[in-house]
């Protein structure tokens, strides 16, 4: 399955043909104002869903959209037993490249989740891998 807006995308792989579900978060699902709504939530096999925010280049703005749409998708009825979230970030420069680690680390202590953070079309992104089962 891939994801893109404006330039920025993701794919995501699916050998097994398990079952995926992509909702349109921002201004579809969730219509929140004056909070942060990621763009996109995939769900794989009814086992993980994936916060996905696809972004040309505010890191910052990304980071709260993401934030935000997790302290609410936690609460969700149609949820999955596992949530990760992905950052897509269409332009990075290099001093930004050297903080992604910290921001990814800094995530999993404040919200205990995963974060991934990687620029548009560097892989295809298995389930397995954003869940962190495997690297």
């Amino acid at each position: 399955m891939h994801v893109s807006e404006m330039g920025v995308g993701a794919t995501f792989v699916n050998r097994k043909r398990k079952e995926l579900r992509k909702i349109r978060y921002d201004g579809c699902y969730c219509r929140a104002v004056r909070q942060g709504r990621a763009d996109y939530i995939i769900g794989y096999d009814r086992v993980i869903d994936v916060i996905l925010e696809l972004k040309g280049s505010d890191l910052k703005h990304a980071l709260v959209q993401v934030t935000d749409t997790l302290d609410r998708w936690r609460n969700d009825p149609i949820r999955y037993r596992q949530i990760v979230c992905l950052i897509v970030i269409g332009h990075t420069i290099p001093r930004m490249k050297s903080n992604l680690g910290v921001y990814e680390r800094e995530f999993v202590d404040r919200k205990h989740a995963l974060l991934w953070i990687r620029p548009s079309g560097e892989k295809k992104y298995s389930f397995k891998e954003l869940a962190g089962k495997i690297r």
